[in-house]
């Protein structure tokens, strides 16, 4: 009897010690990813027939603290496949949460996800839904291993197959978001008011009337100041296609955690914001650079009201100067009424 407790008292405390050691990994684990910022890595290609890229250092161990991330571009009417060796070796963890491969089915990091992938089995051949895929290769701040190399090519699109294939795009058909500035089209602005419009981009000099575009637009309100964003004009060349063109609203940064609405259908609502950086970003691909936008940002405080502003009915507080200036800046055009009145007076 005595064997016997003493048996069952070994075997819990070796499990004891065992979830004390899950637990303290992965506390260093959350630990590592929140303090240390990983070293953003990639690479770039030209290889339109398709091509093969690989973790740092494969097939030796991938360093830690890294992020590379990857976008494979196809012709117009094509689709990729994706396709991992089997020599392939990722540090595995529950629901891929460390380091990881993730593929997105789209151009961005919010498209949709295809998954998440770790260990050591190789993924499974993988097919984009159109012209782009996304991968993120990620890697925290210890236990590396091996990594993997993919290689990519490209299929006609089932769903142009009676148009045939056009030539290949003659820019690089994989680049890397993160890394490269060539590729660069942001804007920014601020104070009380202030309009933001597609033609900035040509305007400027971003892009090209034939190239795709990809590009941001921050707004910083002054200090203890919000944002009001209400569409002046407002047209999506390909309406209701969403991986084609669109214009989405962050509220606070450009994460993917503060996307607070997206637009690609033909009507855009008004966004108020309840932080005071807003950013706008509109992407439109070669098929689609008719697509357009303008947009009138109000920078706003909330009631009580200082002397120095005026007081919109709608807990807003702007700026006395947009008053009677010939835009609406308030929800409701109190800012506009009368006007008329002021002037002949």
């Amino acid at each position: 009897m005595i064997y016997g407790r003493s048996l069952f008292h070994i075997v819990a405390s070796l499990i004891i010690l065992h979830l004390s050691g899950a637990t303290k990994k992965g506390t260093e684990k959350q630990t590592t990813s929140e303090t240390q910022k990983s070293v953003q890595c990639g690479t770039w290609t030209k290889h339109a027939e398709g091509g093969i890229f690989t973790s740092p250092n494969y097939p030796s161990k991938y360093p830690p603290d890294r992020e590379c991330i990857y976008i494979i571009e196809a012709a117009p009417r094509q689709c990729i496949e994706l396709y991992f060796d089997e020599k392939y070796s990722i540090e595995p963890s529950w629901e891929c949460k460390f380091d990881h491969i993730e593929v997105r089915d789209g151009p961005f990091g919010f498209s949709p996800i295809i998954g998440r992938f770790c260990g050591q089995q190789n993924p499974p051949v993988i097919k984009s839904s159109g012209r782009f895929l996304w991968i993120k290769f990620f890697a925290d701040g210890e236990l590396e291993s091996m990594g993997f190399s993919a290689r990519y090519n490209f299929t006609p699109d089932p769903d142009f197959k009676d148009l045939g294939v056009l030539k290949p795009l003659p820019v690089p058909l994989l680049y890397v978001c993160l890394a490269s500035r060539y590729l660069v089209c942001e804007f920014e602005m601020g104070g009380p008011e202030g309009i933001v419009e597609s033609i900035q981009i040509m305007k400027e000099g971003k892009a090209s009337a034939s190239e795709a575009v990809d590009c941001k637009w921050y707004i910083r309100a002054p200090p203890r100041s919000k944002i009001y964003l209400r569409f002046l004009d407002y047209e999506m060349q390909n309406s209701n296609e969403c991986k084609r063109n669109f214009v989405a609203v962050y509220d606070g940064s450009s994460s993917v955690e503060d996307l607070k609405a997206k637009f690609c259908s033909t009507v855009a609502n008004d966004v108020m914001l309840r932080t005071g950086l807003g950013v706008i970003r509109m992407w439109a691909d070669e098929g689609s650079r008719n697509s357009r936008f303008q947009m009138l940002f109000t920078s706003f405080q909330e009631p009580p009201c200082e002397g120095n502003t005026f007081f919109c009915h709608s807990n807003m507080c702007i700026n006395n100067t947009l008053v009677c200036n010939g835009l609406q800046n308030c929800v409701y055009p109190w800012d506009e009424n009368h006007c008329k009145d002021q002037t002949a007076s």
